[in-house]
Parts: structure tokens; C-alpha cells; sequence
């Protein structure tokens, strides 16, 4: 049997909407694995986040990855390293923030550790939970980055009214492109920037030509925007039930379950066992 990667969002495709694995998703990937496929998470994530991901699911050991914030970071969850590392330039990130406080959105970015933010917001906490990701509250968001690495993205977040998301975004599209940075939603509440040119397609092709995979052997799963650079980049682009329906003509198949009801046991069933 060809050995095959499976490249995996997590919210909306692999958890549920409480955030579990089913055991038909968990028994399915270990399936594929003592195969010897591959399985790489691919997620808007934080590592910090998707680490947990990674203990939970079995995949720690050799030949395991996790590519992180929508492609910023990628991770060797064997050797417990990161193998690239691409972030948004600081100076940017204060009329940014201060923008998106005009259309009353809640406005975060990342240390290695901690989302950090001006404001403890409804959302903050909200995102805290839903992630496993700890906060930080701070007067000055530039400042507390201090002299250290650029943070991995922001993101902003509208937890009732994706109109205030989709009005900001278009507000700040000639901002965007003068600091060369990429906006897309990877839920209906969640609007990210990130270095352009850095997304999830992006990883899965580092991804790819680190372990030469050929792009025959390539499948990958999903259901929001910020997934469509990932699916472009494989062989069998695979969108989840539960998708909005733009999301479809992504997709060369659609699963018959959605992620609350194990579609990514049905892909791996029907593709790779």
C-alpha cells in the first residue's frame, strides 16, 4: 500500500463543537498510522495549544509534525523542535489594534506561552477555553513583546456579528498590503493577519519537500476559509459536512459526516486503510 499524508485542521474537522475527539476519529488515525501513513495536524492554532492536540492523538514520536498558526510555525513534535518560524513584524501591530478597537473588536496576539491582550474581553476568555491557551492582560501589547521574537499572527474576534469581522477587514486591506500581510477567517468569529504568504498551503508544501512526499500521496481535510490554501496544495482536497457551503467547490470530496459525528474516520476508511 502507497504511504500517504493526511494533512488535518482540527476546530470544525477533526473536534467536535465541544472540542473532543470521537473514538471512531482516534481509532481510525492510529489505524492509519500502524499503516504507516502520516498524519499532520494543521491548525490556526498555537503551539502551545496544539500540543495538547498531539499527546492526546498518539502523535509525539518519530516522523510526527504539527503545522501551527496557520503555517507560522512548524513543529517536530518528536524531537520537540521548531523546524520554521515566520512572524508578523511588531511595529505594525499597535495601529492595528488600536483600528480594530474603532469597530469594537477584541484584539489579541501570541508570546510562546500566552495570547496576549489590552483588554479582558468576553471573547479573550472565551478563546482561553475553547483553546486550552492561558492569557495574559497587558497595558501595552508592543511593549510586553518587548525585544523578543515577532509574534506568530493577530487575530481578532467577534464572538456574535461576523459583519463587524468582514467590515474591519475591508477597512484595513490597503493597511494590509503596505505591511505585507495576508487577512483571512478561520471561523465565522475569528479574523487572522499573518505574514504573507504564510498559510497552511504554505506549510503543507514545507511540509511536503522535508519529508519527500510526492504530491500524489497527499490528502488534506477541512471547513473554513483559512483552510482553502491547504486544500489547494494536495492531491484529494477533502471539505467537511459542516463547512459553509463556499467551501464545497474546495473540495474534490465531500464527507457524509460532519466533524461532530467522525468525518475524518470516513476519509481515513475510505482513502487510506
Amino acid at each position: 500500500m502507497e504511504k500517504k499524508i493526511l494533512f488535518l485542521d482540527l476546530d470544525g474537522t477533526l473536534l467536535t463543537d465541544s472540542k473532543d475527539i470521537t473514538p471512531e476519529n482516534l481509532a481510525a488515525i492510529q489505524k492509519a498510522t500502524k499503516l504507516g501513513h502520516a498524519i499532520v495536524i494543521c491548525t490556526g492554532r498555537p503551539l502551545v495549544s496544539t500540543a495538547k492536540q498531539l499527546e492526546k492523538l498518539g502523535l509525539t514520536g518519530p516522523g510526527c509534525y504539527a503545522i501551527t498558526s496557520n503555517g507560522a510555525l512548524i513543529y517536530d513534535a518528536y524531537k520537540k523542535e521548531t523546524i520554521f518560524y515566520k512572524g508578523v513584524q511588531k511595529d505594525c501591530i499597535r495601529e492595528a489594534f488600536d483600528e480594530a478597537y474603532k469597530f469594537r473588536l477584541h484584539a489579541q496576539t501570541y508570546t510562546d506561552t500566552a495570547a496576549l491582550c489590552e483588554r479582558e474581553t468576553e471573547e479573550m476568555k472565551y478563546y482561553s477555553v475553547s483553546t486550552i491557551l492561558p492569557y495574559e492582560v497587558v497595558e501595552d501589547v508592543t511593549k510586553a513583546l518587548g525585544s523578543g521574537p515577532d509574534p506568530i499572527k493577530l487575530l481578532f474576534i467577534d464572538l456574535h456579528d461576523r459583519s463587524h469581522l468582514e467590515a474591519f477587514r475591508q477597512h484595513m486591506e490597503p493597511w494590509a498590503k503596505k505591511n505585507r500581510l495576508d487577512m483571512f477567517f478561520s471561523c465565522d468569529q475569528y479574523l487572522e493577519f499573518l505574514p504573507e504568504g504564510i498559510n497552511k498551503g504554505s506549510g503543507v508544501r514545507f511540509i511536503s519537500e522535508y519529508l519527500n512526499v510526492p504530491y500524489e500521496h497527499t490528502l488534506a481535510a477541512g471547513d473554513a476559509e483559512n483552510d482553502i490554501s491547504m486544500l489547494k496544495a494536495v492531491k484529494l482536497p477533502c471539505v467537511m459536512k459542516n463547512a459553509r457551503p463556499e467551501m464545497y467547490a474546495y473540495g474534490a470530496y465531500l464527507t457524509e459526516q460532519d466533524n461532530n459525528h467522525s468525518g475524518i474516520a470516513e476519509i481515513i476508511e475510505k482513502f487510506m486503510l
